[in-house]
């Protein structure tokens, strides 16, 4: 069991090693990971040579990855302290346009949390374990993708100027990583919400999503008459 689980740990040491000494945030990603996976190949091929792990060691491997999925996919939790709450009512009272007011606590969000580049190989944490949407709201800093779209729809929600059905919940990929982001249905336009892409791109404007899977870029404009936000 515990060389099963030390097989995925292995991995994601390697890759931070690749991520972070090899080489650094800028670096593609598909080079960082064939690195990763090259030096984890070699690693379980002397240990199979070795007879150090087999069938049972693999099935405890797919196990925990199995897990991980299970723990990822976990939504977080509508705990909104007063604070969100109170920042959510200033917000929308400026705004008679719903997608406005949708625009400026973006904006805001944005602003509060941070997402670098492969940042989750360091702090898998905030990724796997934390669901609590008071918890990264007092705490700020690093929050995946995924969640900072669940808590901005969890605020748009308690605005009561969206429906729950009005806000779509999406996942693309950027390479070997997913990637959330929020779809806000309109009347006229395609419009989107990429937390990510507003915090890594300076020319990211509201309604936009980045170019999946390469991520090097913004896909989409919504049409929308969106101003560029100022992070």
């Amino acid at each position: 069991m515990l060389a099963g689980i030390g097989l995925l740990v292995g991995l994601w040491v390697l890759a931070a090693v690749s991520g972070f000494v090899l080489f650094d945030r800028d670096t593609s990603a598909q080079l960082v990971v064939s690195v990763a996976l090259a030096a984890f190949a070699a690693a379980v091929t002397v240990l199979v040579w070795m007879q150090r792990v087999g069938w049972v060691e693999a099935g405890w491997a797919l196990a925990t990855l199995a897990l991980l999925v299970v723990m990822y996919s976990i939504p977080l939790r509508d705990d909104l302290p007063d604070d969100a709450l109170e920042r959510i009512e200033v917000f929308s009272a400026r705004h008679e346009d719903q997608y406005a007011f949708a625009r400026e606590l973006f904006w805001e969000n944005a602003g509060r949390f941070t997402s670098p580049t492969r940042e989750y190989l360091l702090q898998p944490q905030r990724v796997f374990l934390h669901r609590s949407a008071r918890y990264f709201w007092e705490t700020e800093g690093y929050m995946p993708s995924h969640l900072q779209t669940q808590l901005y729809r969890l605020m748009l929600i308690a605005s009561g100027r969206f429906d729950a059905d009005e806000l779509v919940l999406r996942t693309g990929r950027c390479f070997n990583s997913p990637h959330g982001y929020l779809q806000i249905k309109h009347p006229a336009h395609e419009l989107f919400a990429d937390l990510w892409a507003a915090q890594t791109f300076e020319e990211y404007r509201f309604g936009q999503v980045v170019d999946m899977p390469s991520c090097d870029g913004i896909a989409t404009s919504s049409g929308w008459n969106a101003e560029p936000g100022a992070l």
